[in-house]
């Protein structure tokens, strides 16, 4: 055991020691079989294909990742001078595992590497593809999920990018492969095919919520949906508002987008949703008293300042009122008057945020538009204070405001 150990690491040193284009990270460099000749990846004297299944064994030993890296790029290296064909390195590579992502095996790169060198080697002959072999092993709503999710991985990034692409552009045959889920063994490219948006929202099932409401907006289909609809859509063209917008009612539209807003990796696009429907309400001119029912404010006062969708209407409201020169402009108070009762607004500045300036400047606001309410209709002083003191300092302070709005009633 101890001769073996040697060798490998003797080999190991003559690796570290050959050309570091060799062992250099695939991820950094995406052209090392194609910029290197065949004969630099055969320079090391041959070994059978059973003793390198051993070596990739024995991963312990300092210097054997090398090794194994070292291998792989010399049997590349033989498949590239007789043109091996994708389909047969992939599954040489043993990417065919079944129920595995592909993209999250560091082989991937080196085929994919493969694919390429192999292309610029044969320049006068039709590119390969590597769709039509993974379509071969996931059917095109799961390859294009798992494309997705390896556009956001470094190391995927730009090869992920590159498929999404050929995906989208190129395909033939298979719509109803994709409908069904089942694999395709043919070249699906949903351009070529026709595939409109409409199409590719429902084979996401982006028209499904299944139990509650849930962040549509994190599903990877989205953004796919999205590219596609841009760059590639062969239907009428479509923005993912519009589609969203006629698929769910306004209610449940924005829910779905305060749940996009909650999650740091869909704020912006559920901030760009919102700022086109809040423009499509505008556009409607929809009362501000149904855009509150739409943003579910009408469902309870209690920390009803510290709900970041109040804001969202106060800004609709404020539109509303300088777009509708003709309509009489409703204040804030009064549209909140609208849904809840006096009791309700108490509720609204008891729980409000002391810390929060925003919060702050409208409970400011609201209690003054109360106290003048209630200073109309004479309501007792001993009652304002009960209701809106929770300490000695701030029932003075309650006091003191009221009584004076009493006296500048009396006396105007």
């Amino acid at each position: 055991m101890r001769i073996h150990y040697t060798v490998l690491l003797g080999v190991a040193a003559v690796v570290a020691s050959t050309n570091a284009t060799l062992t250099k990270d695939v991820t950094s460099d995406h052209s090392v079989l194609g910029d290197a000749s065949t004969s630099r990846f055969l320079r090391i004297h041959s070994a059978t294909e059973d003793d390198e299944e051993k070596a990739f064994g024995v991963k312990s030993i300092p210097g054997v990742s090398k090794i194994s890296n070292f291998l792989t790029s010399k049997k590349l290296a033989k498949y590239l001078k007789t043109d091996k064909d994708v389909d047969d390195v992939f599954v040489k590579l043993k990417l065919n595992a079944p129920n595995k992502n592909v993209f999250e095996n560091p082989k991937f790169l080196r085929w994919s590497q493969y694919v390429d060198s192999l292309n610029r080697k044969n320049v006068n002959k039709e590119p390969k593809s590597m769709i039509p072999t993974l379509l071969r092993y996931y059917d095109g709503v799961q390859l294009s999920t798992m494309l997705e999710a390896a556009t956001k991985v470094d190391s995927t990034h730009v090869v992920a990018k590159k498929l999404q692409g050929e995906q989208m552009d190129v395909t033939k045959g298979c719509q109803q492969t994709l409908r069904q889920s089942i694999s395709c063994s043919t070249d699906i490219h949903w351009k070529r095919e026709g595939v409109t948006a409409d199409q590719l929202f429902s084979l996401y099932k982006l028209d499904i919520l299944g139990d509650g409401v849930k962040n549509l907006l994190a599903k990877p289909g989205v953004n796919v949906f999205i590219r596609y609809a841009d760059e590639f859509n062969s239907g009428e063209r479509m923005t993912l508002f519009e589609k969203l917008q006629k698929i769910y009612s306004d209610t449940v539209l924005s829910q779905l987008l305060s749940a996009g807003m909650k999650d740091p990796k869909t704020k912006t696009l559920a901030t760009e949703l919102q700022t086109q429907q809040m423009n499509y309400w505008l556009d409607l001119r929809q009362p501000p008293e149904n855009v509150f029912k739409f943003l579910a404010l009408d469902k309870g006062a209690e920390h009803l300042l510290s709900n970041a969708q109040f804001y969202t209407w106060v800004h609709y409201l404020n539109h509303y009122n300088a777009n509708n020169e003709i309509t009489t402009e409703l204040t804030l108070f009064g549209a909140l008057k609208t849904h809840y009762s006096d009791d309700g607004i108490v509720a609204m500045l008891r729980t409000a945020n002391p810390h929060s300036v925003r919060e702050t400047v409208v409970k400011n606001y609201l209690e003054n538009a109360l106290l003048d309410k209630w200073a109309k209709a004479k309501k007792p002083v001993g009652d304002v204070v009960a209701a809106l003191g929770d300490t000695r300092a701030y029932k003075n302070a309650v006091l003191w405001d009221y009584s004076n709005k009493i006296k500048a009633m009396g006396s105007s």
